[in-house]
């Protein structure tokens, strides 16, 4: 997800949020492994948190009230966004970002929407040399509705 070298653990909760995502298991499976961490060396809530708002908008929203308002503070979901703009820009995945870029903003998580809008521009011009209007539509709304959100802030 963002270039680090994860636990076993964090890959275990990274699966359980694609398959809740996929509706091959049941959010709370993923929620109850989370909150077993709690106590555990190296457990870092704002990371997980990152891991459920990127690959799970239900388990995310499951585990959001125990993610204290400091580990809130530091997620890098922005980053993690931005980062995958330039390989995950289809309609589901840009409307799915959107979802979770509201969801955060709504839960006090700071999201800083000018580095997603970095992402989204790069991506676009990467596009620009090969795709059609078509392809670059999501991220061209996906802009759109970022741009929205920074006129409500």
């Amino acid at each position: 997800m963002d270039g680090e070298i994860r636990s076993e653990r964090e890959e275990q909760f990274e699966a359980l949020c694609i398959n809740v995502d996929a509706d091959e298991a049941h959010e709370q499976e993923a929620i109850e492994f989370f909150e077993a961490q709690f106590g555990e060396e190296d457990f870092d809530a704002a990371h997980w948190l990152d891991i459920a708002l990127y690959y799970s908008p239900a388990v995310a929203r499951g585990i959001i009230d125990m993610v204290t308002p400091d580990d809130r503070s530091r997620s890098n979901i922005a980053f993690v966004i931005a980062d995958s703009l330039d390989i995950s820009y289809g309609d589901d995945e840009c409307r799915q970002f959107a979802e979770t870029l509201q969801f955060a903003l709504a839960n006090g998580v700071p999201v800083d929407l000018d580095v997603v809008l970095d992402g989204c521009q790069h991506a676009l011009d990467d596009l620009d040399t090969w795709a059609d209007d078509e392809v670059k539509e999501p991220l061209l709304r996906l802009r759109e509705e970022l741009l929205r959100l920074q006129e409500e802030l």
